[in-house]
């Protein structure tokens, strides 16, 4: 363990749904992880489809993501639990969650992840579309925020409406306060409508917060499919190297400590 330094929290959240959030969750997370860094996802959607992406759920009675939000200084240490993937954990969702947030502290999630931190170098979050309250939990936890986005014109209006949502919580609770990315996903300029939309991220937002793509590749969703990264269920496929550009961008603009050792090097998981 590289001292007591705290892991870095980004959520990736969007209010609509289809976006790729899980997508990117995955992806991302094993990108870090061959770079050495250790990392945590933690699933809040209860679809619970990072874990789907991975292969790994919660069982009956254990503790998951949620239960941040049902009691108050729960031990999710105790429900973290290893992938495949060297140095890539996960703390399930509870697939029986009702969005009903009990805890009246909006950072309920950052005071039980808190303890956690220390055990590794950066923490994701997957976020549900459709909770306010659990997303704002999330947004309150994390210290940036990366927002996947379909390049179509009902995404670029949802993406308008989270960043005005995002604005409002940043400036009223200090919520991720490194700011936001935005992340194109399936990206085909070949259409004209998604060379309008990314022309009109790009005015609304400035170039700066708009991240390099992830290309359409239909690889990536039979990656998921077979509960793997696509780094690792096909090495060569184009949006491996898309996925690689992002985590290095993202590394950069929220500024995750440099390890001083080399993408692979072996060691056990941090869970």
């Amino acid at each position: 363990m590289q001292g007591f330094a705290k892991a870095r929290v980004l959520a990736i959240a969007n209010r609509k749904g289809g976006t790729g959030k899980s997508t990117a969750v995955v992806n991302l997370g094993a990108e870090f992880a061959a770079r050495g860094y250790r990392v945590l996802i933690v699933d809040l959607d209860p679809q619970g489809h990072a874990g789907f992406g991975l292969g790994i759920w919660s069982g009956p009675g254990a503790v998951t993501s949620h239960s941040a939000l049902r009691e108050r200084q729960p031990i999710l240490g105790r429900g973290v639990k290893p992938s495949p993937e060297p140095r890539l954990d996960i703390l399930p969702a509870d697939r029986d969650f009702d969005g009903t947030v009990r805890v009246q502290d909006p950072r309920c999630l950052a005071k039980a992840l808190d303890p956690l931190r220390v055990a590794y170098d950066i923490v994701l979050i997957d976020t549900p579309p459709a909770s306010a309250n659990v997303l704002t939990c999330a947004l309150m936890a994390a210290e940036g925020v990366v927002v996947p986005t379909a390049l179509e014109h009902l995404s670029l209006d949802g993406v308008r409406q989270f960043a005005r949502s995002y604005d409002d919580l940043m400036l009223s609770l200090n919520a991720a306060l490194l700011g936001l990315v935005i992340l194109p996903m399936r990206v085909d300029l070949r259409s004209k409508v998604q060379k309008h939309v990314l022309d009109d991220l790009t005015r609304t937002f400035g170039l700066a917060q708009v991240a390099g793509g992830v290309r359409s590749d239909m690889a990536v969703s039979e990656a998921f499919g077979r509960h793997q990264p696509l780094r690792r269920y096909k090495r060569r496929a184009r949006a491996v190297a898309d996925f690689a550009h992002v985590a290095d961008d993202v590394i950069r603009r929220f500024a995750c400590r440099e390890l001083d050792f080399g993408t692979d090097r072996a060691f056990g998981s941090a869970g």
